[in-house]
């Protein structure tokens, strides 16, 4: 009994407890650092997972767009689309989802097609385009970058095919 009295009180054994202890403390951190890092992970991955139906709607939605390209590209300062009307300085391009919008050629907008440059009459009524710029007070999109795309192909129908 006196020597497990004499045990607890010596400093060996205080000294093996108080190191205990901070392992203790420093296993507990770590593991509250693991669960707060695997929920904020959580978070990230649904968000991801989950874009394009929070800003969107359904993928089937999107699918229905009549075929033209970009259409899983998320809505940006700029427009992917079909030049409906041409009157410098402006263009009217029809999106994917049948919006209009107005876009603003300045000094400095870039026009190309392919890997040459182009010029603003080569922007012709019909031609699909994508365009890169910033929208100004009047939700004007105010074009950097024009991008002519080359025609789509037509899709076959049955008529095509008999």
């Amino acid at each position: 009994m006196n020597k497990i009295k004499n045990l607890w009180q010596s400093k060996f054994f205080k000294g093996v407890i108080c190191t205990l202890a901070i392992l203790i403390v420093i296993l507990i951190i770590f593991q509250a650092g693991r669960f707060v890092g695997f929920h904020q992970a959580g978070f990230s991955y649904r968000m991801g997972d989950n874009y394009y139906r929070a800003f969107e709607g359904p993928r089937s939605d999107r699918e229905m767009n009549g075929g033209l390209p970009f259409s899983d590209l998320p809505g940006g300062h700029g427009a992917v689309g079909k030049i409906i009307k041409v009157n410098l300085p402006t263009i009217i391009i029809s999106t994917p989802d049948n919006l209009e919008k107005t876009i603003l050629l300045g000094k400095d907008t870039s026009i190309r097609r392919f890997r040459t440059n182009a010029s603003s009459s080569d922007l012709k009524v019909g031609e699909m385009a994508v365009i890169v710029g910033e929208p100004n007070q009047e939700s004007v999109i105010e074009a950097k970058l024009i991008r002519l795309l080359p025609p789509l192909p037509l899709k076959a129908t049955s008529s095509n095919t008999q």
